[in-house]
């Protein structure tokens, strides 16, 4: 009786309210059904910058935008529209005055270095990437073990605390020699 309520009332999902209605013919009756939209209840708003989606695609275009080669088109302008564009003479020069005002407003004329990963960042990506952070883990579960075994007996076997402290060891020779090796 509740599930019927239910069903008037609209809460059910679709394959449900199908069953306790008509039978379906057969296959292709479902799937017509289906591409009319007659099996959606819901359907969810498209992804807008304002309903907090479609970021990824906001951010590509202005990566694109910026990808953009800047249009230049000095090759095609004479000489003496060359000279009336970036105020110089051509056959003086810039003046030290004009140079220094330049120097200023647009910084010197060189290359900024790309960005480069900090050196702690490289050696501990070698120390808890990888392989590396399962022996990790193994070294915390044979010291885990060894404190336990440390509470529960008065005189605990040490071989726990031995393998804990070599795992750690063989970890950080071998990250220390990976890190040495990439750099």
């Amino acid at each position: 009786r509740r599930a019927a309520e239910m069903g008037a009332r609209g809460y059910l999902k679709p394959a449900r309210r199908r069953r306790e209605g008509a039978p379906l013919a057969c296959g292709r009756r479902r799937a017509a059904e289906m591409g009319r939209g007659a099996g959606r209840e819901y359907s969810p708003p498209g992804a807008t910058p304002e309903n907090g989606g479609g970021k990824k695609k906001q951010k590509e275009k202005e990566l694109d935008e910026l990808k953009k080669e800047v249009n230049l088109d000095d090759h095609r302008l004479s000489l003496d529209e060359i000279s009336r564009k970036y105020g110089v003479d051509l056959s003086k020069g810039l003046t030290n005055t004009r140079a220094a005002e330049i120097l200023a407003q647009d910084g010197p004329n060189a290359l900024t270095p790309p960005p480069t990963t900090p050196e702690w960042v490289k050696f501990c990506r070698q120390l808890f990437g990888g392989f590396s952070i399962l022996l990790w883990i193994g070294a915390i579960l044979c010291f885990l073990a060894y404190s336990i075994q440390a509470v529960m007996e008065d005189e605990p076997a040490n071989d726990n605390l031995y393998l804990g402290v070599v795992l750690a060891a063989v970890v950080i020779v071998t990250g220390c020699f990976s890190y040495y090796q990439e750099a």
